[in-house]
């Protein structure tokens, strides 16, 4: 029997049914056919937003 890695499934499709998932479920980076995810941003809790950090020089 063959080594293979558990829960890994890979898959090989060609490009028109590539493309029907696409259109179906959208891109990589897309939270629908569309429509582009938001980029996450976190801000650090004790900075405002757009401070810019400082660097000390002793």
């Amino acid at each position: 029997m063959a080594d293979k890695p558990k829960g890994m499934h890979t898959y090989h499709l060609d490009p028109e049914s590539l493309e029907r998932l696409y259109k179906k479920y959208g891109r990589p980076g897309e939270i629908a056919p569309g429509v582009k995810a938001p980029r996450k941003r976190s801000i650090a809790p004790d900075r405002e937003p757009g401070a810019v950090p400082l660097l000390e020089t002793e």
